[in-house]
């Protein structure tokens, strides 16, 4: 089983971001990266299913240099081999871009399965996972919560979550791409010296320049484009109500009632 699991290298969310004075990007200095968490469950159910069916597990970036720590992260989790699409231009955030520097990379490790988080820390787009099996032709399943492989039959049964308790459980044909929502199992602790061991793995580093991206969907990506970020405007209504908790919710009730929400 050949599994193909892609990670985002993200601003850490402890860390509140400032906007750059061309206001159309995050300014870089002062941040600190993580993996994205999603990937990181991605990453895990990767690793589960390897376990079961044997094969590799191969984790992919796309960004710029400071993006190899996720692929060490990876590494010290347990994966077999770690690939680093470097991207200095786009570093990583224009989707049709990384999409399809993602696409070639699949395209070489021709994989049974492919695993992506559902959506990345930094752009809630939520898109990656299925443009990525769009590119590739291959079926996509989203928000999954289980999976089970038949490799005999070349099928994997899957459940996604719905939303409001509702699950839905489907059947899909490998090869196929399926984005892993949070909490497909438990996050296991890396230890600090498995990361430390794993600075010194070798990672394929790919220049994006040298694969084959046609020029012109290169130039049509610049029809994309982010025209201003904002800070969230401070309406200052928020009230804080006093006294006990039984004073508190009677107080809050009698607002709610007298705003007509109630």
């Amino acid at each position: 089983m050949k599994i193909l699991t892609f990670v985002k290298h993200v601003p850490a969310s402890a860390v509140t971001p400032r906007i750059a004075d061309s206001r159309d990007r995050i300014e870089d200095a002062g941040l600190s990266y993580e993996v994205n968490e999603a990937d990181l469950y991605a990453i895990e159910e990767g690793l589960y299913q390897k376990s079961i069916h044997g094969g590799s597990v191969t984790a992919v970036t796309v960004g710029p240099v400071r993006a190899k720590e996720a692929l060490q992260l990876a590494y010290a989790k347990g994966v077999d081999h770690a690939v680093h699409v470097v991207d200095e231009t786009f570093r990583g955030t224009h989707p049709p871009v990384t999409v399809r520097a993602a696409e070639q990379i699949a395209k070489k490790s021709d994989p049974d399965l492919i695993f992506a988080g559902i959506q990345a820390e930094d752009d809630l787009q939520g898109q990656f996972g299925v443009a990525l099996a769009e590119a590739l032709g291959i079926p996509v399943i989203t928000a999954v919560t289980e999976i089970r492989i038949d490799p005999e039959e070349r099928v994997a049964r899957v459940t996604r979550e719905l939303g409001g308790g509702f699950k839905q459980e489907m059947e899909v044909d490998l090869p196929c791409l399926l984005t892993i929502q949070f909490g497909i199992r438990p996050l296991r602790y890396t230890p600090i010296m498995a990361i430390v061991k794993a600075r010194s793995r070798a990672i394929e580093s790919v220049d994006i320049a040298t694969l084959a991206i046609p020029p012109e969907e290169l130039r049509a990506a610049g029809e994309l484009r982010v025209v201003e970020l904002s800070y969230p405007e401070d309406s200052g209504r928020c009230e804080l109500i006093g006294g006990s908790p039984q004073e508190a919710a009677r107080a809050l009730v009698t607002r709610l009632a007298d705003a007509g929400i109630l």
